[in-house]
């Protein structure tokens, strides 16, 4: 396996401005992950699972949706700050979520490692939604039961691939993460079977509209996974009617007073449209 980068070069060679949104939670978790133990007996989870679960969406929906558990963000603040994990949660597979994210960053996010062990309970397939720069944080994850792990091109670039790989021998799904179509070559370098494209732009967080087009011309046999900026349920139609295979959305849902009724206008826009 290929040794992976020192983390403060990695978080070093971004090319954002310290007062980035991301080179803060980068900076943050650079510190964190220097006090990260854990020890792991082989991989936990089945290599597959999560991308076998959004495809199964797919075929009988449609599409599919990533759920996710987030309780603050470093723009919005503690926008759902105390609001109850498993509760949560089962809302969302009542609701028909293929799968979960989870943020496991705890500085401004309040992420917890520890959701994703809870999360086990409602037997969905989770992603390690962090900001991975070190083995240490693949080894947390794998050690919470996760089935993937966020990778983010824009932070690993040209060891996307290293990561890709050390992520896979403990078991654990790469998600890589694209913010704009130069990121493509290292998505292909990892041979990624899940592809996400996040519309933010990372130094301001301001949102932009992704198109599936281009991505499905690179990546014609991955899940496409459309994340951010999905307020709606018919914003989350219109991305999978525009080619994406998954939404991974999160604010929405927490924010939402009926997630499960939230889902369920989701899916039953995509049959309307089908029909």
């Amino acid at each position: 396996m290929t040794r992976l980068p020192d983390p403060a070069t990695l978080v070093q060679g971004t090319g954002l401005p310290s007062t980035s949104p991301l080179q803060r939670v980068l900076v943050s978790e650079l510190k964190r992950i220097q006090h990260i133990q854990v020890e792991l007996r082989g991989p936990h989870a089945v290599p597959g699972g999560f991308e076998a679960a959004l495809r199964e969406s797919v075929q009988a929906r449609g599409g599919a949706v990533i759920a996710e558990y987030k309780q603050a963000s470093p723009t919005l603040g503690p926008f759902a700050a105390g609001t109850p994990l498993l509760p949560q949660l089962q809302t969302y597979r009542e609701g028909g979520a293929a799968a979960l994210s989870i943020l496991a960053e705890p500085a401004f996010f309040r992420g917890d490692p520890d959701h994703l062990r809870q999360a086990a309970s409602l037997g969905l397939p989770r992603l390690y939604k962090g900001f991975v720069l070190a083995e240490s944080q693949l080894d947390e994850a794998a050690s919470c039961g996760a089935q993937a792990v966020l990778l983010i091109a824009r932070v690993l670039k040209h060891a996307t691939a290293a990561f890709a790989d050390a992520a896979r021998c403990r078991g654990l799904e790469p998600l890589v993460e694209l913010h704009d179509l130069t990121e493509v070559p290292f998505a292909q370098a990892a041979q990624s079977r899940l592809v996400g494209i996040n519309a933010r732009d990372l130094a301001t967080f301001t949102l932009g509209e992704p198109s599936a087009a281009p991505l499905r011309r690179a990546f014609p046999e991955a899940v496409l996974i459309r994340e951010s900026g999905l307020a709606t349920p018919g914003d989350a139609v219109a991305s999978l009617q525009a080619g994406f295979d998954a939404v991974l959305m999160g604010e929405a849902l927490m924010r939402s007073p009926d997630p499960r009724g939230f889902l369920a206008r989701v899916f039953a826009g995509l049959a309307r449209e089908a029909s």
